[in-house]
């Protein structure tokens, strides 16, 4: 792979993120600074600036011991009249690290790129990727999306799986851009969680203890989550205990579910946690009531490191397991997710054999390096076809 400019020997590519902290955009666009650093310049600008939780700073470190420059936006919502000084501080970014390619992960950082482009069209120049990382795509803000999408016809496409490719296809259609220079790829997520899984022999213990991992948002299934306790029983005499860590609107009713949980559980609810995946074979089972995903980190770690899942048929977390995988329930179902866990929390033996199966798969499809190849062609694909400035 060669750079677009004569300035650096190495491709300089810039980061668009919302914002250093919790969400698996983020945590892939820095896998991708960490796992090319050996070919590629790399740098991050965070529209929003840095979390006020554990995980922003804990990542604001990251980078700075890796000697990755990171630019921050404005704190100011887009909605509230945060657009064109995203845009601004996007071009400051720019103009300071002066980069060989821009990709942008998910719709804040695009809409301040849109915005970019927008007052200094000389930045169009650049050549830009974009990596889709949902299946829900741009639907809060249908007009806007359609608006940015037009002022990035000319960007290279990456799917996170089949369901985002597909979302960021009837973007397309709508927005009636130009077909991109190539078809979208699919490159899946690659982790490392950087130690052995947990022994396909272990049995859980009492409590059975269940985690959840992410946002407390609608698309993560968290406001189900009262209806499925209140369901959902264990084998005989074996409490349960339920540990959520992460932040989100569903917050306060999370809360009021751990302050008086169904008989049989406890419920903590805790704030989201710098590398949650070293303390994840602590659990027995890991939940995701989803509604949609694009790819999930944690149901990737939770497979890496066999903690049985039990999960929805959510589009995009359904191409992430063994097609026979048995704990997937309907989406938007509490009754029957509640099923689903009863089911798991019965099987012991299963366990063995469900995690097994789906440790294997994941090794197979969600290797970093090859993530990180499928990128560095992306990358060289942009550079050359964007040589030329787009109309």
């Amino acid at each position: 792979m060669t750079a677009a400019s004569p300035h650096s020997a190495r491709p300089r590519v810039l980061h668009y993120i919302t914002r250093l902290g919790l969400g698996g955009a983020e945590r892939v666009a820095l896998d991708l600074v960490r796992g090319l650093k050996s070919d590629v310049d790399s740098a991050i600008f965070a529209v929003h600036g840095i979390a006020a939780d554990a995980i922003g700073p804990a990542l604001r470190r990251e980078l700075a011991a890796a000697q990755t420059p990171l630019f921050c936006g404005t704190r100011l919502p887009l909605k509230w009249g945060g657009l064109l000084p995203a845009g601004w501080r996007a071009a400051s970014a720019v103009q300071a690290f002066r980069p060989d390619l821009i990709h942008l992960h998910t719709e804040i950082p695009e809409a301040s790129y849109a915005a970019m482009v927008t007052l200094q069209p000389s930045l169009k120049r650049i050549p830009a990727v974009r990596t889709i990382h949902n299946t829900v795509f741009w639907s809060d803000w249908p007009r806007l999306g359609r608006w940015c999408d037009r002022r990035m016809a000319h960007a290279s496409i990456a799917g996170v799986s089949q369901g985002a490719g597909e979302a960021f296809a009837r973007l397309r259609l709508a927005s009636g851009a130009a077909a991109p220079p190539a078809p979208p790829a699919i490159i899946f997520n690659g982790v490392d969680v950087g130690q052995p899984p947990q022994s396909l022999n272990r049995v859980p213990g009492d409590p059975i203890r269940l985690l959840f991992a992410g946002r407390f948002e609608f698309q993560k299934g968290t406001d189900l989550l009262p209806s499925v306790l209140a369901a959902a029983r264990g084998p005989a005499n074996r409490r349960l205990e339920l540990t959520l860590h992460g932040s989100g609107a569903h917050e306060p009713l999370l809360r009021a579910l751990a302050a008086h949980p169904p008989t049989g559980w406890t419920v903590h609810v805790r704030p989201p946690v710098p590398e949650l995946s070293r303390r994840m074979t602590e659990f027995d089972f890991v939940l995701m009531p989803s509604r949609f995903e694009g790819q999930s980190l944690v149901a990737i770690e939770a497979m890496l490191l066999a903690v049985p899942l039990v999960v929805t048929a959510a589009p995009g977390l359904c191409e992430q397991l063994p097609p026979d995988y048995p704990w997937r329930a309907r989406v938007d179902d509490a009754a029957d997710f509640a099923r689903v866990l009863q089911s798991a929390l019965a099987a012991t033996t299963q366990c063995r054999a469900t995690a097994a199966q789906a440790l294997a798969w994941a090794r197979e499809r969600f290797d970093p390096r090859i993530m990180q190849a499928g990128y560095r062609r992306l990358y060289a694909q942009a550079l050359e076809a964007t040589r030329t400035p787009p109309a």
